[in-house]
């Protein structure tokens, strides 16, 4: 059976012993902290996707096979971080329209 990890690659990996409060003097990651890595890491991947095509254009050795990945994963992780945003905005006006 093949495991598939969504948080590789995305600057995100899970700790269970930090979430569950277990380590000794390991600081558990804000939210804020999170969201940071996960623009950051989809700012890399764009600046690596945009490298290889350079690359590739300039006659490097780069297979195209590689080229490809580099991008569909760049795309991949910049819509993982749309997606992100959305969900936030859908969250930040659902508690906006709550009455007091």
């Amino acid at each position: 059976m093949i495991k598939i990890d969504l948080t590789q690659g995305l600057g995100i990996q899970p700790n269970l012993e930090k979430l569950a409060g277990t380590t000794k003097a390991e600081k558990v990651p804000s939210f804020a902290d999170t969201l940071k890595g996960i623009v950051q890491q989809a700012d890399k991947n764009s600046a690596a996707a945009g490298e290889a095509i350079k690359d590739f254009v300039a006659g490097k050795d780069i297979a195209l096979h590689e080229v490809m990945a580099t991008r569909e994963e760049s795309q991949i992780s910049f819509q993982f971080m749309l997606e992100i945003r959305n969900k936030l905005m859908d969250a930040y006006q659902e508690v906006s329209r709550m009455q007091v």
